[in-house]
């Protein structure tokens, strides 16, 4: 019976015979080409090239950088999953996986080594490896060691047992060189950082902390006082006191320069924006829209709910009584007969219900109305505000406006609704005259105005007419708000002493007038320093303020040395010295320095000025990197110690004798 070894023999046989035939009719065809002999001589030669070109040896990146983190046994740990695939077996992948090492290993030496050993250096990455005292660091090289040098032998377990000795002694060896140059270098690192933060002193972790802390200096105002001036919405950069060192800023171009043309160029008008919409809120209510429009829509529909009341009275006759005080009030102010006469014939198109004749008699064409009584009245009353107020006669005017109130009197008490529905109109046309007197409040004496805006708070409809002006001064603002002074009003509106300035301080609310104050504020900081940081070519004090830029000197530093203070000309003289053959803040710190100068984030800003946690966060990392560089390297010569130390005891101390 044929054994399965002679059958698979038997078809290897067939499989190669076969194959011989393929190339045997191939060569054949070959020659039979009818191409040109040339071209089958090109064919040969490049088939020849072929042939005598070695294949390339694949790398074993991979394989290499386990074998240093297994301590050498991450070939024997592939080896045995393989084997438990189907038709392998352990032998021949161990044989197949160490040939590949070392084909890579003669053929890329420096690399293959390059990788075993970053590979040794990975374990050391792990969080608490590297936290150990010098004789469990020790310990732990001769053991890596020895661990290593056994598992990178080959043949029984005498023959790799006799690696072991000098692969500890060796990794011992050279764990402890690496990881004492390492930590020798951290040390080293480590004390330059803290001799940096004792120089240093209070003025700052960095360079650009440093500069932040000199700009607030120069405020003269403590950091808690910042961080308040951000919550209200200001920025460091507006400070009147730093607004020269963001100019010096802007000249030197580059990114700082530009973020700090987008910080501060939209301003104004942002903080303007948030003033007036404070203003709507005091003095024209909060409702979306201009002022004047949500005026002129409450204005019609006060009027159109007037018409409505005293479309109530339409159609009523008037009593005998004010009958006859409407006859003698025409014929003593026969002006208002003709206001009569005018209104009836464009409301009506018809001559008026009564006619004066040549002796001032009043003749009734029909019996009046109350309403047409009312109008009379209103007629009276409007020719006696004439008198006082455009024609300068107030003892007519007076006459007049006794008559008025004659002629009301009788028609009050003939009709009750009557009084009501006057009240409602008197209402409407006193807030429309105060709405009027706002909207002029910014035109002429403002004394005048300030009296007018006396004389409403105290009359009758107070609290309507009050409102009233103050959304007529509204809409005054909001049109020059639209206009090229609109800077000039809001500086205007900070200064008690001017116009603006003052009727604010009597107008406004005053539960509400001091944050109004703070945001009208906030907006004339933004753009007096808009003006200055952005506007015309660097001058001298700008050129200056770049000279100190990085220095640590303030203003005040340079008031105190000139006033002949020594502690003060010491400190300068010691900060001048400490700048001699440093240069100026470079872009990248000065983008740093304005980002924190246009902040609104008050944290962000407080911890420019005050945190000293950057430095003393730096230091732990430096400590942390040091101590995983010291075991990574540790392990890295550890290993790198065993490859020399296993060959040497593996050499002398084999069972087969020394080698």
């Amino acid at each position: 019976m044929t054994t399965a070894a002679e059958a698979k023999a038997e078809l290897n046989r067939r499989a190669a015979a076969s194959s011989a035939r393929a190339q045997a009719v191939a060569e054949l065809n070959r020659r039979q080409d009818p191409r040109s002999q040339a071209s089958r001589a090109m064919d040969d030669q490049i088939e020849a090239d072929i042939r005598a070109t070695p294949a390339a040896v694949p790398t074993q990146r991979t394989r290499a950088a386990l074998q240093g983190a297994s301590l050498g046994f991450a070939d024997e740990i592939e080896a045995g999953a393989r084997s438990l695939s189907p038709g392998q077996t352990y032998d021949s992948a161990i044989a197949e996986i160490r040939g590949g090492l070392d084909a890579y290993s003669a053929d890329r030496p420096i690399e293959s080594l390059a990788y075993e050993l970053g590979g040794a250096f990975g374990p050391a990455l792990i969080p608490g490896y590297g936290q150990a005292t010098t004789g469990r660091v020790l310990g732990r090289a001769a053991l890596e060691g020895g661990a290593y040098a056994f598992g990178t032998g080959e043949g029984g377990v005498a023959e790799r047992a006799a690696r072991v000795p000098g692969g500890a002694i060796a990794g011992t060896v050279g764990g402890a060189v690496g990881q004492g140059a390492v930590r020798v270098a951290g040390a080293a690192f480590n004390g330059f950082i803290m001799g940096a933060r004792a120089a240093l002193g209070p003025r700052g972790a960095t360079v650009v902390q440093n500069e932040i802390q000199r700009l607030v200096k120069q405020t003269q105002k403590t950091p808690d006082e910042i961080v308040q001036d951000i919550i209200d919405g200001k920025l460091l950069a507006e400070n009147e006191t730093v607004q020269m060192a963001v100019r010096g800023y802007r000249a030197q171009g580059g990114e700082a320069a530009t973020e700090i043309g987008n910080a501060i160029n939209p301003r104004p008008a942002a903080t303007r924006g948030v003033a007036m919409d404070e203003l709507r809120g005091g003095l024209g209510g909060s409702a979306p829209g201009s002022q004047a429009s949500i005026t002129r829509a409450s204005e019609a529909a006060t009027k159109a709910a007037e018409r409505e009341a005293y479309g109530g009275l339409e159609g009523i006759a008037a009593t005998d009584e004010a009958i006859a005080s409407l006859k003698d009030a025409l014929r003593r102010v026969p002006s208002a007969a003709k206001e009569m006469e005018l209104k009836i014939l464009a409301d009506e198109g018809t001559a008026p219900f009564f006619n004066i004749d040549d002796a001032g008699e009043v003749i009734f064409s029909r019996r009046p109305t109350l309403m047409e009584a009312e109008s009379v009245r209103r007629a009276i009353g409007n020719r006696a505000t004439n008198l006082f107020r455009t024609e300068n006669m107030g003892g007519a005017g007076d006459s007049v406006s006794n008559v008025e109130k004659n002629l009301r009197s009788v028609l009050d008490d003939s009709s009750a609704p009557l009084v009501g529905v006057r009240a409602q109109a008197s209402a409407v046309r006193t807030n429309r005259d105060a709405y009027q007197a706002g909207n002029k409040a910014l035109v002429g004496d403002v004394n005048e105005k300030l009296a007018d805006f006396a004389d409403i708070s105290s009359g009758a409809n107070a609290g309507e007419a009050v409102d009233a002006f103050r959304a007529g001064l509204m809409q005054s603002i909001e049109a020059k708000a639209a206009t090229g002074s609109r800077a000039t009003m809001i500086s205007n509106m900070m200064d008690p002493t001017k116009k603006e300035g003052l009727l604010l301080q009597e107008v406004f609310p005053q539960d509400q007038l001091e944050g109004l104050l703070s945001k009208i504020g906030v907006a004339d900081e933004a753009q007096k320093a808009q003006r200055l940081i952005m506007g015309g070519s660097p001058t001298t004090d700008t050129a200056q303020e770049i000279a100190r830029q990085g220095l640590g000197v303030s203003m005040a530093d340079v008031l105190d040395a000139v006033r002949g203070n020594p502690l003060a000309v010491a400190r300068l003289t010691s900060k001048i010295f400490d700048k001699v053959g440093n240069t100026k803040l470079t872009d990248a710190q000065r983008s740093q320095v304005v980002k924190i100068l246009v902040s609104d984030d008050p944290e962000l800003v407080k911890a420019a000025m005050t945190d000293q946690r950057a430095l003393t966060g730096l230091i732990a990392k430096v400590r942390q990197i040091s101590n995983t560089l010291a075991s990574g390297t540790g392990r890295a010569t550890t290993t790198a110690g065993a490859m020399a130390g296993g060959a040497v005891s593996g050499g002398l101390l084999s069972p087969s004798g020394p080698q």
